[in-house]
């Protein structure tokens, strides 16, 4: 093969699956998979009575009171085990005091020391020159002085702390006194320093960090970043934990061009429900004329009865430009709508219903005013599907009922009903459905109507669908072959003098092949003679997993189509062919593309190709091109990959070809070893709703002592959003 007709999307292909290391599996790795030294939980086997056992070399008692025990001594009880030199035990008072090298362990804590004194029956005592070790955390130190305060505490003074591996320090946190909570799992520090790599970088007047998973109320690690919008931004979030199912954070951000963003989220979760709300506050942007600004979010979703579900999304900002500058807390900046609706849901066996309040906030203002979409206040719907039963007669039913109202537009009900009969045969080889449906729709208009107020409309639909399942073996491969004809007949019914409250013409696919209404929404119904061939064709294995998938198939028109929403008749007799494809190559590499062929033209209208590449944890790489005849043509091209078990490379190039400019542009690194871990991360991207082509540059970085705190941005929203495939 000559290297100079590989594209270089190929070239980087191979060079990164020559450079990097073996595939390690998908299942990703704990957190300290980088560290050499593990320390393992201690497993104490209690005596079954409660009773403390003793074991040593030699031992001599006095007054069956004081015991003296010598030589590899180990005192085991109580989920606690002490081993030493020398132990003088008093069983009066259950004290072991030890001499000589010792070890004490329970679950959640190791020390070590040269003497201590410990009381077993209330996990009290003190351990000189000590050390310690926390296993879940990886955690591990040195302290002057060792307190035990019962099963709930341990209290450390001038203590040096850090989650690195023996012989290393690149992050320690020195302390004048560290209490640790072992019953909450958080840990406390006073006149904390923190060090990395022997550099003073924080000082901690106090500072507490987790011991294990749980939440707690505390400062969150600041946040540092910088773009060209809006400059330095610096916050300091704080955490309440206020209860096991609610909490809230406070997060003022200041920007070094804008002023002081206060922020806040509130979350709750109970029984039936839960919820999310946001809020963000400005008052007095410097890059905006000093105005004030603002955002609120809400979100919530609940049970509240068997088998209904609730859900309440409210999102509003106080100007059009606000997403653009600040997007990044409320979603991407190429929103044009913001929703703001309510919903109950009913799903039954065979009953569905649905009570729906919605309405939009227009945030891109070159939306013209006929664009922008009606309130449903309210819509309701109901539904009944009977189970699927092969050769018996079917009765369904799809009706609602919509209060749409805009203002300075026409405004109304409309009430549309859809019964249906239909008889589905079929066995293992073949299927026949034959299916006729009434759709009747009326409406009660407001004055901007004229004089049709209440125009109705009746149409009946008539289809039949038909396949067949055609299947070979060809040694452990199963290939089958799926033709299928799908005839639609639905009379023309003159519908100009019909409002358009929610209705559209959705782009021509596959799917489109099958539907008995060209349009979406209930406003129009397409008249139709017309007959869908479609042709799929599978491999697959014998564990079921499918190897590739290809689908074909094409419209004849044995008439004109004269409902249209442009009112120009469609006089073609065959619709363009559209084809799609997925192709599993090999268990890491997966193609999918989609085709819209034009045949009048000759020419690609449509299409789209995509190359996934998946050959283990963190190995992810994307090829992509989308394709629009003389509208759009772009390409994407996104990957994380190791370079070494300590380095990703990370990125997004998505380019408009058609325009020759960058949509957005990601480039980054992380490297992490035992105990931190560095993210770096620069973003170009280009500006929705300006006048003028604008890009924002943004920096991002981030970095986490591993057991402790992170400083920086997080940046999973944008990678998760950028990378397709890419998890926290």
């Amino acid at each position: 093969m000559n290297a100079k007709y590989l594209g270089p999307g190929t070239v980087l292909l191979l060079l990164l699956v020559t450079v990097a290391p073996p595939a390690q599996g998908a299942a990703p790795p704990g957190k300290w998979f980088l560290c050499r030294h593990h320390i393992p939980s201690p497993r104490i086997e209690t005596d079954p009575q409660g009773r403390i056992v003793f074991q040593a070399d030699r031992g001599t008692g006095e007054r069956r009171r004081l015991y003296r025990l010598y030589g590899d001594v180990a005192v085991t009880g109580d989920g606690q085990r002490l081993r030493a030199d020398t132990v003088v035990y008093d069983s009066t008072t259950q004290t072991a005091e030890a001499e000589g090298p010792l070890r004490y362990e329970k679950s959640d804590l190791i020390l070590h020391g040269a003497r201590g004194r410990l009381r077993l029956d209330t996990e009290e005592g003190t351990v000189e020159a000590g050390r310690f070790e926390l296993p879940e955390e990886h955690g591990r130190g040195e302290a002057r002085r060792i307190e035990l305060a019962g099963k709930r505490r341990t209290i450390l003074l001038d203590t040096r702390y850090t989650t690195c591996d023996p012989g290393s320090e690149d992050w320690l946190l020195r302390a004048r006194r560290v209490v640790l909570d072992h019953e909450r799992n958080v840990g406390s520090a006073w006149h904390a320093w923190l060090r990395f790599m022997k550099v003073p970088v924080f000082y901690f007047p106090y500072v507490n960090f987790p011991l294990g998973d749980q939440r707690k109320s505390g400062f969150l690690a600041p946040v540092l970043g910088s773009s060209n919008r809006s400059g330095y931004e610096w916050a300091l979030p704080y955490y309440f934990n206020l209860a096991p199912n609610y909490d809230a954070t406070f997060t003022p951000q200041y920007y070094s061009k804008r002023g002081l963003l206060l922020g806040g989220e509130f979350r709750y979760l109970s029984r039936w429900d839960s919820g999310e709300l946001n809020l963000e506050y400005i008052d007095a942007d410097r890059e905006y004329e000093d105005r004030a600004r603002g955002a609120l979010r809400f979100r919530q979703r609940g049970t509240p009865w068997p088998k209904v579900r609730s859900e309440i999304q409210y999102d509003y900002v106080s100007d059009v430009d606000y997403l653009s500058d600040y997007g990044r807390s409320l979603g991407t900046t190429t929103v044009t709508h913001l929703p703001q609706k309510g919903s109950l849901r009913y799903q039954g066996e065979t009953v569905n219903a649905m009570l729906l309040f919605q309405s939009f906030q227009t945030v891109d203002p070159d939306i013209p005013d006929r664009s922008r979409p009606y309130q449903r206040l309210p819509q309701f719907a109901l539904s009944y599907t009977p189970a699927a039963r092969p050769n018996r007669l079917r009765f369904g039913f799809d009706g609602e009922l919509v209060n749409f109202q805009r203002q300075e537009r026409v405004s109304g009900q409309r009430l549309d009903l859809q019964p249906s009969l239909s008889l589905p045969l079929a066995n293992e080889g073949a299927f026949l459905t034959t299916t006729l449906k009434l759709d009747h729709t009326a409406y009660d208009l407001d004055e901007l109507a004229g004089a049709q107020r209440q125009p109705q409309r009746t149409v009946p639909l008539f289809s039949l669908d038909a396949g067949l399942f055609l299947e070979r073996w060809y040694g452990r491969l199963l290939h089958t072959v799926e033709p299928r004809l799908f005839y639609l007949y639905v009379p023309r019914r003159d519908q100009d003098d019909i409002p358009r409250f929610d209705t559209g013409q959705p782009e021509f696919n596959f799917n489109q092949l099958f539907r008995g209404n060209r349009f979406t929404g209930r406003d129009r119904v397409g008249d139709a003679n017309q007959l869908s061939t479609a042709l799929t064709t599978r491999l697959l294995e014998e564990n079921g997993r499918e190897r590739l998938q290809f689908k074909v198939g094409q419209i004849f028109y044995f008439e004109d189509r004269r409902v249209t929403l442009t009112g120009t008749p469609l006089t073609e007799r065959r619709s363009d062919i559209v084809a799609e494809t997925q192709m599993q190559v090999t268990p890491a590499l997966q193609l999918l593309g989609d085709l819209r062929w034009d045949r009048e033209n000759e020419t690609i209208d449509k299409g789209n190709v995509s190359l996934r590449f998946r050959p283990g944890y963190r190995r992810i790489l994307n090829l992509s091109y989308r394709y629009r005849n003389e509208i759009l043509e772009q390409s994407d091209f996104s990957l994380l990959w190791p370079l070494h078990p300590r380095w990703h490379v990370l990125g997004r190039w998505n380019r408009d070809l058609l325009n020759e400019r960058d949509l957005e542009t990601l480039a980054g690194f992380e490297y992490q070893n035992c105990c931190w871990k560095f993210n770096f991360l620069a973003r170009r991207y280009l500006k929705a709703n300006t006048p003028e082509e604008e890009y924002s540059i943004t920096y991002y970085l981030q970095i986490e002592f591993k057991g402790l705190a992170s400083l920086g941005k997080d940046m999973d929203a944008i990678l998760e959003r950028g990378i397709l495939g890419y998890q926290k």
